[in-house]
């Protein structure tokens, strides 16, 4: 769930999208990554069958339309775009992450490199992806999160390299790697206290180039935030503190939200309790 302007954005897993409890589908099917800033909601689809792949920005306080269906796709499948976005452009590989930060999008393409476009589409960098002339693990250099930090991002690669780069104009700051074996699913930031996500269980908090806290889950982190004191953590049933005790839920808890002063959870059922039963 996102608030926009007031508005409550739900995005479900087949691409529809509910303002306010009016759902459209302008998407032909489910959304791969999503951001949204005040220019409006930029969000990425992909059609793995048909080999396709499109972003576009849509404009969150106009009405969203009903776009091409899975059928008319491959019908159209060169000139298909998505209906009433302020513009859409067709990617020649998959998004693998993307993060909107103000006036920015900061997306990867899957072996093609790192981008950084305003929100008219008109690119102000590019680099390359991670080094993959040295002997890794299969996808480990395959991006897998890009966060914003002040006015850097930091892009994660699956094996666990980090790349710091200037947002504005693209220069590498630093680059690394943390020091354990893993399979990034995803990774989670409050400025620089960051909770990376293996795709095995194994969570870690990484500050100031060092893992702070590592625990093991029942699976990977569905949606975490830092509250000021600790990490909040869903985690398929679990309700977690990442420093503290996990309670078990009914339903599949899908996103953290701060709603009537206090954490709660959306799950996949569209309801909302409090997190860790507070």
């Amino acid at each position: 769930m996102i608030r926009h302007g007031g508005r409550r954005i739900i995005i479900d897993i087949d691409g529809g999208i509910d303002v306010d409890g009016e759902l459209s589908k302008p998407f032909p099917c489910q959304i791969t990554n999503v951001g949204i800033s005040d220019s409006g909601m930029v969000a990425t689809w992909v059609d793995h069958e048909l080999r396709l792949a499109r972003m576009a920005l849509l404009d969150c306080n106009e009405k969203i339309t009903n776009g091409i269906s899975k059928a008319d796709l491959r019908l159209n499948r060169n000139t298909a775009m998505v209906s009433n976005s302020k513009w859409c452009h067709i990617l020649d590989a998959e998004p693998v992450a993307l993060k909107v930060e103000d006036d920015k999008i900061f997306f990867a393409l899957w072996s093609r490199g790192i981008y950084c476009i305003d929100m008219n589409a008109t690119e102000l960098w590019r680099l390359p992806l991670f080094d993959e002339r040295k002997k890794t693990p299969p996808r480990s250099n395959e991006v897998t999160t890009i966060s914003v930090v002040g006015e850097n991002i930091v892009v994660w690669s699956r094996g666990g390299k980090f790349k710091r780069i200037e947002s504005n104009t693209g220069e590498i700051i630093e680059e690394g790697k943390i020091d354990v074996e893993c399979d990034l699913e995803v990774v989670f930031n409050h400025g620089e206290n960051f909770l990376l996500s293996s795709n095995d269980g194994w969570i870690w908090e990484y500050q100031g180039g060092e893992i702070t806290v590592a625990r093991k889950l029942r699976g990977s982190i569905q949606d975490a935030v830092f509250d000021g004191e600790d990490w909040r953590i869903i985690c398929w049933r679990d309700d977690i503190m990442l420093r503290g005790d996990s309670t078990t839920r009914k339903e599949l808890g899908v996103q953290l939200i701060f709603q009537d002063e206090i954490w709660q959870v959306l799950d996949n059922q569209g309801q909302i309790s409090p997190h860790m039963n507070a």
